[in-house]
């Protein structure tokens, strides 16, 4: 009798085991597959949320006299040069605001940025000279709405210095010397309450 129940347990024991193995079998590439995926999520970086940054962008007035401020709204990269950028491209889109005007020509595209000490240099394509429309008062509201814009935005450094396809040009339309880097000039801009 007590071998008999011993036999039964055993034979439980087996049968039990078998369905372990069984669905061991079956589950094990789900499994290894959910294990995989946990150990991919635990290992992965954390990447903080993307924040918003409020920046300070310079159009030229209708008669290209003066600059005026607008402001937007881009999203805060980890890396400075990025963000300076991202500042350029919407420079480049241009004002919001019907009553200003393009600084830059729509077709400008921004080539490479880079941080040296205290300057900014922002590589510009030919399209920033061949469409420029000219004029020695245009020509200083685009410099400085460039220099400005960048300056104001990333207070930490001093200088921009405009480089056409990687160069440094004398001119962008041939009135003012772009040779070296530049500094703002706040007394070109006025608010809009001003106007």
């Amino acid at each position: 009798m007590v071998f008999k129940k011993k036999g039964k347990l055993i034979l439980i024991y087996i049968l039990v085991g078998i369905v372990i193995f069984a669905a061991g079998i079956l589950f094990a590439p789900l499994i290894i597959k959910r294990g995989y995926q946990i150990k991919k999520w635990i290992s992965k970086p954390f990447v903080a949320p993307q924040g918003m940054r409020v920046i300070r962008l310079y159009f030229s007035s209708p008669d290209e006299k003066c600059l005026f401020p607008q402001e937007r709204e881009i999203i805060v990269s980890s890396q400075m040069t990025e963000e300076i950028k991202e500042v350029m491209e919407e420079l480049i889109k241009g004002p919001e605001d019907s009553s200003l005007s393009l600084t830059l020509p729509s077709e400008t595209e921004v080539r490479n940025v880079f941080v040296k000490g205290e300057c900014i240099y922002v590589d510009l394509d030919f399209s920033l000279s061949k469409k420029h429309p000219g004029g020695s008062t245009g020509e200083l509201i685009t410099v400085y709405s460039i220099v400005n814009t960048l300056l104001v935005n990333f207070p930490s450094q001093s200088k921009v210095q405009i480089l056409i396809q990687g160069k440094p040009a004398e001119t962008l339309a041939g009135h003012i010397d772009i040779r070296e880097p530049l500094g703002k000039r706040m007394d070109l801009v006025k608010e809009i309450s001003e106007s």
